[in-house]
């Protein structure tokens, strides 16, 4: 017999956190924390730990969000529930990313599960948006880089900057990728 883990990944504390652990009938819950802090009874009694994030920089935290999800998924189904606070919408957005069991959020003192989302991006867009992730470049360096014609590159770019993924310079016709497009491809 197969013993799954249900792990739940969280910022929560207080009434919402054993809210959505009943939910989801956890087995292990990973406290992810922007602070040290020392409050939960929960913790003491389910499997798991504190993650201090220790970062301003939204890329950085979401990068350690994702290894702490993807170490978790090794174990079995895992759940993520997060509140409102910024730390809370990346931790949101990297269990969607990392295609979590289930994203909850906290309303009113209780858990609420939150529909599933899909970010729509092509793969070329996705190629575009790693060809840009250590430099700025151009639309020909990017049309050699991703194997695309130029004019197929300044298509895939407009939709990216329309999604607020990719920023043009505004000297020398160079694109580079935002804080929002580095998240995209963690």
């Amino acid at each position: 017999m197969v013993v799954i883990m249900k792990t739940l990944v969280s910022n929560l504390r207080g009434r919402c956190l054993f809210d959505a652990a009943m939910k989801t009938q956890i087995d292990g819950l990973i406290s992810v924390q922007s602070e040290n802090f020392n409050d939960s009874c929960l913790e003491k009694f389910i499997k798991g730990g504190v993650i201090v994030i220790g970062t301003q920089n939204p890329v950085k935290a979401a990068k350690k969000i994702s290894e702490v999800i993807r170490g978790a998924k090794k174990h079995g189904e895992v759940y993520v529930a997060a509140d409102g606070s910024g730390l809370g919408s990346i931790l949101s957005f990297i269990g969607y990313r990392e295609c979590v069991d289930a994203v909850y959020t906290c309303f009113a003192d209780s858990a609420v599960r939150m529909p599933p989302l899909k970010l729509d991006i092509s793969d070329t867009k996705l190629r575009i948006l790693e060809a840009l992730e250590n430099e700025s470049l151009n639309a020909v360096l990017i049309s050699r880089e991703v194997g695309i014609s130029r004019a197929m590159v300044y298509k895939h770019l407009a939709g990216l900057i329309e999604m607020g993924l990719v920023k043009q310079s505004e000297m020398f016709d160079r694109y580079f990728i935002t804080d929002a497009g580095k998240l995209v491809i963690i």
